[in-house]
């Protein structure tokens, strides 16, 4: 009978590491989404706000859909818009940009991302502009590729990276062209210091997913 129960017992514990070792090389998707608010003040005619725009999107995303719809009314409006989420779940929600003067769209091919999509839309108001940015894209995290990607990410750049130099870049482009005062409005995930306030390094070119 001792037998019979320590046999139990033992099959029991390989069981489990069998099962620990299983979830432990085993590689799992990760959705991973930024956004990005900031308010704008300049002087600025607003095409060249919205050219500044374009150039900044395209320091990082050649390949960017641009748009300048048409205003509903020539009136500003008091408060600034704001993008709308979709209810689709995973990185592919990204949002509308209903009432926004200039908008971009992209969906880049990041190296150690899938589906990477990002949004930007340029609200103008009577003080100035709110700039609302979004980016979503699936990782893979874990498994037995965990060190290798890492190492990959560290000396070629991960998607994260990715993602904040091209908001970032976006946003010190229309500071720096339009000579505009910028603040930050909303970060999730939180975004330290103010990087959007350095100078943008001469003679940079964009970077290459």
């Amino acid at each position: 009978m001792k037998r019979i129960i320590m046999a139990a017992v033992v099959g029991a514990a390989l069981a489990g590491c069998g099962t620990a070792a299983g979830d432990l090389f085993t590689a799992r998707d990760r959705t991973v989404e930024y956004v990005r608010v900031f308010d704008i003040k300049t002087e600025a005619s607003p095409p060249a706000v919205a050219r500044a725009a374009s150039e900044g999107i395209s320091r990082n995303i050649q390949n960017a859909t641009l748009a300048t719809p048409l205003p509903e009314t020539e009136d500003r409006l008091d408060q600034p818009g704001r993008f709308k989420m979709a209810d689709t779940p995973g990185a592919a929600r990204g949002p509308s940009c209903d009432g926004a003067s200039w908008t971009a769209k992209a969906r880049p091919d990041v190296r150690g991302s899938q589906d990477v999509h990002i949004v930007a839309c340029l609200y103008p108001y009577k003080t100035g502009y709110h700039l609302d940015m979004y980016a979503g894209f699936t990782k893979k995290e874990g498994g037995w590729l965990a060190w290798p990607r890492r190492a990959t990410g560290y000396v070629m750049g991960t998607p994260e990276k990715f993602v904040e130099k091209t908001m970032i870049d976006l946003v010190r482009t229309i500071r720096e062209t339009t000579g505009a005062q910028v603040a930050l409005v909303e970060a999730k995930p939180e975004l330290a210091g103010a990087p959007w306030l350095e100078p943008s390094r001469p003679g940079a070119q964009a970077s290459k997913p």
